[in-house]
This record gives C-alpha cells, sequence and structure tokens, in this order.
C-alpha cells in the first residue's frame, strides 16, 4: 500500500517544495494555530503560501487554532469567539485549496456523567453540521484527541456530528499519555480515523521525538490489519525529509 504522507512545519520558512516533491510527500501547515494573528498576519500568511503550496503535489493540510477554544461551550461568548475563529479557518483553508483541516476535539475527559457527555456531543453535532452547511471549504475537518485517555468519546462525538466531511485525526502521542493501547484505538475509531498524527513520547510528557523503527513497523501493522489507510502526518522535526520518507517506504 502506497500510504500518502505529509510533513509537519510550524512556519512558512520550512516550507521547501521542490524536497516535499522530490520525496513524494505533502505538508501541513501549523504557523495558523497561533491565537493571537491579526488580520494582516493572515493575509501576509496566504500570500506567502498560496503560490507555492499550489506548486506541492501532495496532500497539504492545516492546522487550526485551539487554545481556549471550545464550539460548544455553554458559555455564549466562549462560544462566539470560538465559532468565529473556526470558520475563519475553514476560508483560509478554501483559499489556500487544502484537502484537510486539523481541529482539536476540545473534550474534557472528566465529563464522565453520561446527560453531561450526551449534551456536549449534541452542541458540538449541531455546530459542525451548522458551519459545514455555510462554509466555501469543500475539503475534510479531522478531529484530534489530546486529553482523552481512551477513544470512546471522540467515536462517540464523532458519531453524533455524523457529517461525511468530518472524521478523525489520531494523534499518537497524545494517545500514548493516555491508558488504552494503540491497538484499541485504532480499532474502535476504525473507519472514522482518516488522519494520522504521528510522534512518540516517553508516555508521560508530550515531546515529539521521533518514533522508532520498533514503534512504526508495530504502527503499520496494526493499520493494515484493520484495513485503514489514513494520511500520516510527521509531526517531530525532521532533518532529512527524503531519508525519513524513505523509512516509511521500507517498513511499507
Amino acid at each position: 500500500m502506497n500510504r500518502r504522507i505529509v510533513n509537519c512545519i510550524s512556519t512558512i520558512r520550512e516550507l521547501n517544495v521542490e524536497e516535499l516533491n522530490q520525496s513524494g510527500c505533502g505538508v501541513e501547515l501549523q504557523d495558523f494555530v497561533e491565537p493571537n494573528l491579526s488580520k494582516e498576519d493572515v493575509e501576509r500568511l496566504i500570500d506567502g503560501y498560496k503560490n507555492r503550496l499550489a506548486q506541492v503535489k501532495g496532500i497539504k493540510s492545516l492546522h487550526g487554532p485551539f487554545l481556549d477554544l471550545k464550539p460548544a461551550s455553554p458559555d455564549k461568548e466562549i462560544r462566539r469567539v470560538s465559532q468565529i475563529k473556526y470558520r475563519r479557518t475553514l476560508e483560509i483553508a478554501h483559499e489556500l485549496d487544502v484537502q484537510f483541516v486539523v481541529f482539536h476535539s476540545q473534550i474534557n475527559p472528566y465529563l464522565n456523567q453520561t446527560f453531561l457527555r450526551d449534551l456536549n456531543n449534541k452542541q458540538a453535532a449541531a455546530f459542525w453540521r451548522a458551519l459545514m452547511d455555510v462554509t466555501p471549504y469543500k475539503g475534510e475537518v479531522v478531529i484530534e484527541n489530546v486529553f482523552e485517555e481512551s477513544p470512546y468519546m471522540l467515536r462517540e462525538l464523532v458519531d453524533e456530528i455524523d457529517h461525511d466531511k468530518v472524521s478523525i485525526n489520531l494523534d499518537i502521542g497524545h494517545s500514548n499519555l493516555g491508558y488504552a493501547p494503540l491497538r484499541e484505538w485504532i480499532h474502535v475509531l476504525g473507519d472514522r480515523l482518516t488522519y494520522m498524527h504521528i510522534h512518540g513520547n516517553s508516555g508521560f510528557e508530550d515531546q515529539h521525538i521521533v518514533p522508532s523503527d520498533e514503534k512504526l513497523t508495530s504502527l503499520l501493522e496494526l493499520l493494515d490489519k484493520e484495513g485503514l489507510d489514513p494520511v500520516l502526518a510527521l509531526e517531530y522535526k525532521i532533518s532529512n525529509i527524503p531519508e525519513e520518507v524513505k523509512r516509511y517506504r521500507r517498513k511499507l
């Protein structure tokens, strides 16, 4: 299986179109996560990316803002600001013509009362359905696990949203900080899983380190077993993209 691979970059200075195309790799832009970007900052970034990004042959993705945001918050002011930022992000994604936009789930894993979880999921579902109906963006939104310790709340949320353009980004570094093994995450998320952030850690901190050959082999075997083909986004520092992509291709 010729899996799709993208390299996550923090700033426009890291975008090397020639290197990406030579290695058959796409890109995920992460500088739009900055919460205090002004309108002028955003316009400058869009202008800087637009022509160069159009030359990238692989998958193109964009990570949206996440700090202190919750579009399904019971606080109407928090909800209003969150919705503005989410909608603006999708407009940027449309202008840059990317295929995927990543947003954090904003799930509180300690919401263990069933009625509160149900209410949160219903409010989030109403938000996402309404937003996807009005946004010009035609690509896919992938919702990422952050603090969840197992896959069940994220699966419940995306099942409740039940939209053909909203699926899941499994961040395996974040999942490693919980208690459920990776095989359980992949099995439970199943057909909702279309995108993955790949990086490693010690199990205690979100370190974004290079995954070992052993971890990489195990991951790819799990995906093969479940018959899944998510985009693989490499979310760690890479000094030589072509060589790192070759490492994945050898495992495949």
